[in-house]
């Protein structure tokens, strides 16, 4: 069976804590993905986790991604890109987790003939170095489709970075709004590059991290090949409050 987990958000760490330990489950920590807790509570968040989280496996975090441009021409917001990055990456270090979600952000409005591989390109410049940071400490670094209309592009990255550190994340909140192509075909394209989803619903118009069931997805479908095509890969519920994951999880064990 899938290893099954929730994220937390703001200030229900402990009680998700809590829940996790109980249930026996994974829990993704998105704390570090915010600019503020970097520069002004960044190791009173670290101390806060560490008493928080004993005995949950897996450990996840998200990184950072407000406006943080990788392949930018810019080099000094690429810099600030690495800045981000380094300090979420080695706060992952420091609670023992085992995967660092990060946004792959292909901009798919782009429509210049050189985009795509220079965007390949670019991203892979940015994120071999911290593949290799993040191997010296048993954690995968896996890439999770935002705007991305299909899941060759994900593909693309790690084929071509060829890592073992690097992996796919597959959000199907996200694919239900920017995408045509249905999630259990996502699941199937990855394969085994796959090792981690965001598991969340919507209406298709907006990514409204809904539990699991109350929206448009065919989770019958993408929960068999998830099953068929991933089934090392861990599966967080990703909505904004507790009480909204719990009744995800639920959904989801009937499944299995």
């Amino acid at each position: 069976m899938n290893p099954l987990a929730i994220n937390t958000v703001g200030d229900e760490l402990e009680l998700s804590a809590a829940y996790c330990r109980t249930e026996n489950l994974g829990l993704e920590i998105t704390a570090f993905a915010f600019p503020h807790h970097l520069d002004h509570e960044y190791e009173s968040l670290i101390e806060r986790h560490l008493r928080a989280i004993g005995g949950i496996k897996p450990l996840l975090t998200h990184g950072p991604f407000f406006e943080l441009v990788v392949t930018s021409h810019d080099p000094a917001i690429i810099e600030v890109a690495r800045r981000r990055h380094t300090a979420a990456l080695a706060a992952a270090i420091r609670i023992g987790a085992s995967y660092y979600i990060a946004h792959a952000n292909y901009f798919p409005l782009i429509r210049h003939t050189t985009y795509r591989k220079r965007w390949a390109e670019s991203t892979l410049d940015f994120w071999l170095p911290f593949a290799d940071e993040a191997g010296r400490h048993n954690i995968t670094i896996c890439f999770e489709n935002v705007w991305e209309p299909g899941p060759e592009l994900q593909m693309e990255l790690i084929t071509k970075g060829n890592h073992p550190h690097l992996r796919a994340s597959f959000d199907n909140g996200h694919a239900l709004v920017d995408s045509k192509i249905p999630s259990g075909q996502w699941i199937a394209t990855l394969g085994s590059l796959l090792v981690h989803c965001h598991l969340h619903d919507n209406s298709g118009e907006m990514d409204e991290h809904k539990p699991v069931g109350e929206g448009k997805e065919n989770w019958t479908q993408l929960i068999s090949n998830i099953k068929k095509y991933a089934p090392w890969a861990v599966l967080v519920a990703e909505s904004d409050k507790l009480m909204l994951n719990k009744s995800s999880i639920d959904k989801l064990r009937a499944y299995f």
